[in-house]
């Protein structure tokens, strides 16, 4: 097993506490691997990274016959992976704690933070599992689309139609967590048979019919529903089953403003923060075709659908096939481009500039990228963050870490990874965790010039078809450079990811601003419910952090937002963040 560092002159490759050294001049620095070189992924390839989400990126790619599902960080290191048979669909961490993934054609499976099985989920008897969609509720409930096949003569409906055709549709499950069916909304009972689009042929002896693809449970528990093949965007009364309204395609009840194109066989419409409908639209044959992030506010009583933005690289960057969006916790949103490889997942800002983007070389296939919080509970460490302060050039300073194991059996750190030599871990490998037990182990900072430093080390546990990390975010600096740092005072308004995320029952929220300012800091349940006011008052330039306590909170998602009006008149900073209590 592998434990790697670099420093400014060579690669050092320890084995199991055995050294290795080689010149860069022999070795290019391109050649440096983010991976573990047990791992054999699809090539992942960053092209921008500017100012992106700090959660960490989760990918689904299937080639070679193996599907690889990966959680990585913005330097596409990864803190998991795990390798399986099959094409793989949507791998996500679900509100519940678990991370789930669809095999085609028919299986859903559950697993923990450790990467072991935990859970499969189920349609009811007759119903074949569609692998679009898994939502799993915080009460282990979930909601999935289950495929029907119904008989219908279509020469009563069209000329030509086949008598005997088999139409395949779409339903909705609500399955409780012991995989009972709570509810059921079936397509083939509320759409006409003609709501498809015309590209649809409505002839053939087997018809794929609405093509459902994403199902959004709104902020009044009621379903958002996107059907595909229809070029619509469906909400339906959770307790009725009847339709609220239909947005898109041949039943449209809204009047689009600022919009003369619609959107056409779209994914993932997910309703955000601010109330508004995101989706991503492939635009199959839309004039010109190509592919985008739509965003609209409704007004739900007037039904008017006023366009806010549209989004992308181009007016002929077209992916014909999958694909999706996600408002991320920072404010940001994430799109997945689908089929596209370069770039295949890219990260905007409000004012749609590009935050991070990321291209995959070797191609394959995946069918949507999201970002979350995520942390393994195969083992853990006591301290996410280290700062060793001030150290002058040629001297060390070394802090301890401790390395716990809740299991009934061992745990082996046999791979430790970073990038920078000025910073070392003191003990050769493996590291064995007993069960049950803790481990001390020394981190040293050892600075080689005068800068500031930063860097992750990465502890693993890794084989060839598993991997499970903690990191530890490590900085330090020299007199020189921390002297200068001091003297700066904040350039920016800022709003800092809460740490710890997740967390039990305390977390704290930093943020800055470079100019006196009014600042108020809330926190909202995932229904937009304002639950706590931490900031209301005025505050000179500088650098704050707050404390919240969520003891008498459920756990779940929630959000933090802050609103700073500068005393300058300057433009107001807004700004929000996504943690998640988990109890």
């Amino acid at each position: 097993m592998l434990y790697i560092s670099r420093s400014a002159k060579a690669f050092y490759i320890f084995f199991l506490g055995s050294v290795l050294s080689f010149n860069l001049n022999d070795l290019a620095l391109a050649q440096y691997p983010n991976q573990s070189t047990l791992l054999d992924y699809p090539e992942i390839e960053v092209v921008i990274n500017n100012n992106p989400s700090d959660d960490y990126l989760f990918l689904s790619l299937t080639a070679g016959g193996f599907g690889h599902l990966l959680i990585v960080d913005n330097q596409t290191i990864p803190v998991f992976y795990r390798r399986i048979y099959g094409t793989i669909f949507d791998f996500k961490w679900q509100p519940n704690g678990e991370l789930t993934y669809i095999i085609i054609p028919t299986s859903s499976y559950g697993m923990d933070s450790s990467g072991t099985p935990s859970n499969r989920f189920y349609t009811p008897p007759g119903f074949l599992f569609d692998f679009h969609e898994l939502k799993v509720l915080s009460d282990g409930s979930y909601y999935v689309l289950g495929k029907e096949s119904i008989i219908v003569d279509m020469s009563q409906y069209v000329e030509g139609g086949d008598t005997n055709a088999i139409l395949i549709t779409h339903n909705i499950h609500h399955m409780s967590s012991s995989d009972n069916e709570i509810w059921r909304w079936r397509s083939f009972d509320h759409y006409d048979i003609l709501d498809a689009d015309e590209y649809v042929d409505l002839t053939q002896h087997k018809i794929d019919w609405t093509h459902c693809n994403s199902i959004e449970v709104d902020t009044d528990s009621n379903i958002i529903l996107s059907t595909r093949n229809f070029n619509e965007i469906t909400k339906i009364d959770r307790q009725t089953g009847d339709i609220i309204w239909r947005f898109g395609g041949e039943r449209n009840q809204f009047q689009f403003i600022n919009d003369n194109r619609g959107f056409s066989r779209q994914h993932d419409a997910r309703r955000i923060l601010n109330g508004n409908i995101i989706l991503f639209d492939n635009g199959v044959r839309a004039i010109p075709e190509y592919s985008s992030l739509v965003e609209y506010q409704l007004d739900e009583t007037n039904f008017t659908a006023t366009l806010v933005r549209r989004y992308s690289k181009s007016d002929t960057f077209y992916s014909r096939i999958r694909g999706g969006v996600q408002e991320l916790s920072n404010g940001n949103f994430l799109i997945c481009w689908g089929e596209r490889d370069d770039p295949a997942v890219t990260e905007i800002n409000s004012n749609n500039a590009v935050e991070y983007e990321i291209r995959f070389p070797t191609g394959g296939h995946r069918y949507r990228t999201y970002r979350f919080p995520w942390k393994t509970n195969y083992f853990s460490v006591n301290r996410d963050s280290v700062n060793f302060g001030i150290v002058d050039v040629g001297d060390s300073a070394t802090t301890n870490l401790t390395l716990y194991n809740y299991r009934e059996e061992e745990v082996t750190i046999n791979e430790i990874f970073y990038r920078d030599s000025s910073f070392s871990v003191k003990e050769s490998l493996p590291i064995i965790i007993p069960h049950q037990d803790s481990v001390e182990i020394v981190i040293m900072f050892k600075p080689y010039s005068n800068e500031y430093f930063t860097d992750k080390i990465n502890f693993r546990y890794v084989n060839d078809t598993l991997l499970l990390a903690q990191q530890v975010f490590v900085e330090g600096a020299t007199s020189l450079t921390s002297a200068e740092k001091d003297d700066k005072k904040p350039d920016c308004f800022y709003l800092s990811q809460n740490y710890p995320n997740p967390f039990n029952p305390g977390t704290t929220i930093r943020y800055t601003i470079p100019t006196q300012s009014k600042v108020s800091i809330k926190v909202y349940n995932s229904i937009g419910e304002n639950i706590a006011k931490l900031v209301d008052v005025n505050q000179a330039a500088g650098s704050y952090e707050i404390n919240w306590v969520a003891g008498n909170f459920a756990s779940g998602i929630y959000f933090y937002s802050i609103v700073a009006i500068p005393s300058d008149g300057t433009e107001i900073f807004r700004s929000a963040r996504k943690m998640i209590l988990l109890k």
